[in-house]
């Protein structure tokens, strides 16, 4: 990663609250990109120390916006009278309601993928633990998920599987399953250290992209293809010993994904890892096989969840796979991919919700950059991509999801690597919006709703402490004037400037 010069470029551009800027504060460099980028080098890191809206009556804000404010912070207070800014009164009003909960938040984070890996350890070792501690650790982002590939993806250098043979041989006993180097050199690795460095345990789920190629009607481990049905218990028992094999560098998961993307393998010329499945094969596979395997072998706790593709296909493919009544006792949720959001109504979660209230639904993977039509895969300081990430989070957790897990933890200035090709931007180039919720989202916080739909993307949590934490985009050009209602405390008014990401908490 040398074009990197050893410079690990973050760009937060979400309003953080409970923290505040350490001493010299954001180290800003403009791209050109719309907006700063905040930089970690080898003479000056970020961190952010914990603040807290503790006094009654008293609300934080916390501001970063197109313009440049970076964790801008002030205070207001709660007030029985209208406090307004303007005679004619605000342009928005938004009552909290603090008495109707809606879903619990399972977590936030990123993927610790080979490429992610592979640019981490290549930074000085001091630059590799600042890249985790602003993931993990409590003065940076606090995720509390992370996603591992179960094999190579392709954000690799290669494709692999853990058992590839020669043509024409087979494995069903998996007696030559063993991880890749790539898994004992950069995943096992960071993902340790990840560990140490957070102070929550870490929920870690697993995601296969391709089976080897022994297993599949293609005969290669990317393409168009489908697993062979004579595989289907041999394809679970591979998933076993991918969790057994963890355990024995005291990496335990907490949830399994049926497949990334099952869609892809459906596809013609497909030009990377994968395997297709339709729901009602994934649900036979699931119910008598990955199911009973899981049980068998004491992993029962582990959590599957189906789908881990685009909400375009919500809820059929629920409703397909929660048809078989062997398969639904095993499964606990639903993976969801972001990058049809666009084209896909958030009723489809709704819908998915409302048939199945006991099963979860997870983001599991999202990214910009992704497009054909997109030739520059890595903006830095892009503030459209920040709004991009920060409205469909909002919009998302609004409509029952839990939570929200990033797709590759680092990549280098090119988007890469990747051995197919398919490069895109990063979180540890441009980190939009997570942290808001990565890090002002108690694990066991419960969304609340508020009295209006106003024409800007909003969320609020109440968090096990009593306090009710605000989250704000405006992605219009001018500025908007807003009154909060709290029943129990009273009313604000405050402007939302144009372009801007703003949190408030506050103590209910």
């Amino acid at each position: 990663m040398a074009h990197l010069w050893n410079v690990v470029i973050v760009v937060i551009v979400a309003a953080i609250v409970g923290r505040a800027e350490a001493a010299g504060g954001c180290k800003s460099r403009n791209f050109g990109h719309g907006s700063v980028v905040c930089v970690c080098d080898s003479s000056h890191c970020d961190e952010l120390a914990p603040i807290k809206p503790d006094k009654p009556g008293e609300a934080l804000i916390v501001t970063s916006s197109k313009s440049g404010a970076r964790w801008s912070m002030q205070y207001t207070t709660f007030s029985d009278f209208s406090n307004e800014i303007t005679p004619s009164g605000p342009d928005l009003e938004l009552e909290i309601n603090s008495n109707e909960f809606y879903q619990e938040i399972i977590g936030f984070g990123g993927a610790f993928t080979d490429a992610a890996g592979l640019n981490i350890l290549s930074l000085p070792d001091s630059l590799q633990d600042e890249v985790l501690r602003a993931y993990y650790s409590d003065t940076g982002l606090e995720y509390s998920m992370g996603r591992v590939p179960i094999g190579g993806t392709d954000f690799s250098t290669r494709p692999y599987t853990y058992d590839d043979l020669k043509p024409g041989e087979t494995d069903p006993t998996l007696a030559k399953f063993a991880l890749a180097p790539e898994d004992l050199n950069y995943k096992i690795p960071l993902i340790q250290r990840a560990a140490k460095i957070s102070q929550k345990p870490i929920k870690l789920f697993g995601s296969a992209w391709g089976a080897p190629a022994w297993m599949k009607n293609n005969g290669k481990i990317w393409g168009k293809g489908k697993l062979n049905t004579s595989a289907y218990s041999t394809w679970a028992n591979y998933h076993v010993k991918f969790l057994e094999s963890y355990a024995k560098h005291n990496i335990s998961f907490w949830g399994l994904t049926t497949q990334n993307e099952p869609t892809d393998g459906l596809v013609k010329n497909f030009q990377f890892n994968a395997v297709g499945w339709s729901p009602q094969d994934q649900a036979e596979w699931i119910g008598k096989h990955l199911g009973p395997a899981l049980k068998n072998h004491s992993l029962s706790s582990v959590k599957i969840m189906i789908m881990d593709d685009n909400r375009l296909l919500l809820p059929k493919w629920v409703e397909d796979v929660m048809a078989n009544k062997e398969a639904q006792s095993y499964v606990s949720g639903v993976g969801i991919h972001w990058y049809l959001d666009f084209v896909t109504p958030a009723l489809a979660l709704d819908l998915t919700h409302e048939r199945y209230p006991d099963l979860f639904m997870l983001y599991t993977e999202a990214c910009t950059g992704q497009w054909p039509w997109q030739p520059l895969k890595v903006v830095l300081g892009s503030w459209v991509r920040a709004e991009d990430y920060a409205s469909d989070i909002i919009e998302n957790l609004q409509h029952w999801v839990s939570g929200w897990t990033d797709w590759n933890l680092a990549l280098d200035v090119k988007g890469g690597p990747n051995w197919a090709k398919n490069n895109v931007d990063s979180p540890i180039i441009v980190n939009a919006a997570l942290p808001e919720g990565s890090r002002r989202i108690d694990l066991r916080a419960t969304m609340l709703t508020d009295s209006v739909s106003l024409p800007v993307y909003r969320v609020a949590f109440a968090q096990p402490d009593n306090t009710i934490v605000l989250f704000i985009v405006n992605r219009y050009h001018s500025e908007v004037q807003m009154r909060i209602k709290d029943k129990m405390l009273g009313q604000f008014d405050m402007y939302v400037d144009a372009h801007t990401i703003m949190t408030i908490a506050w103590k209910n």
